[in-house]
């Protein structure tokens, strides 16, 4: 879902994100759209841009620049214990950042319903995550939709990278990276992923999903207003 809506906000056209929903490009910039908390969300999305963009450099150290589904891109053998955990480690982190969030932003934008927050990452990154959305923020308009739009362009592309690294797990066979790492790693790895995919589910597109629906609704009360003139 999060590769189509960014389809719908790069291509000149738009994009599909249902066989029956079109969404044009010009949904997303149209002047005069009132979302709320456009500055939280703005904060949310960098902080976990930049986490995504540290969870890339990690996979390419780790395991090789390129699709981790297409095999061992540092050849066979290349992927050991120490490789496995500390992707682990990056995962976790990861899954921090994303409660954090929800402690964070959750009840002012209406989400994360469900996410159960593991409170002891809250606590060891409350602060770092104050730090992070002062030191990407400072200096930038956060209420300005074109910033969040442009965010939740990077925001969609940079998460791809998940969705490959559980593909890769869950393929049969398994792909040949996970397949070089110790049960115990490769269960850990799964479990981590799986939550940090519920996040996204129930806090990123949630808020984006019912954004995407106002600027629906006030892009069709336009296109009448066209019609009718």
């Amino acid at each position: 879902m999060m590769d189509l809506l960014a389809g719908t906000m790069t291509n000149k056209s738009g994009g599909y994100i249902t066989r029956r929903l079109h969404v044009p490009q010009e949904v997303w910039s149209q002047g005069g759209a009132k979302l709320a908390n456009v500055p939280e969300k703005v904060r949310v999305v960098e902080v976990l841009c930049s986490a995504l963009e540290e969870m890339q450099q990690c996979s390419a150290e780790s395991f090789g620049a390129g699709n981790v589904c297409s095999g061992l891109a540092l050849g066979i053998g290349s992927v050991g214990p120490k490789e496995a955990e500390l992707w682990v480690a990056k995962l976790d982190e990861l899954g921090q950042v994303c409660d954090s969030v929800v402690a964070s932003f959750g009840k002012k934008l209406g989400v994360g319903e469900g996410f159960v927050i593991k409170k002891s990452g809250v606590t060891s990154w409350g602060g770092k995550l104050t730090r992070q959305f002062d030191k990407f923020t400072n200096g930038k308009n956060l209420d300005s939709p074109v910033a969040y739009v442009a965010g939740l362009t990077r925001l969609f592309r940079n998460v791809q990278l998940l969705d490959e690294h559980t593909k890769a797990m869950l393929s049969t066979p398994i792909a040949p990276i996970y397949a070089a790492f110790p049960p115990e790693l490769r269960n850990a790895a799964e479990v981590k992923l799986k939550r940090i995919s519920e996040f996204f589910a129930s806090v990123v597109l949630t808020f984006v999903i019912r954004d995407l629906a106002q600027l629906l609704d006030k892009y069709a009360k336009q296109c009448e207003k066209w019609l009718a003139e």
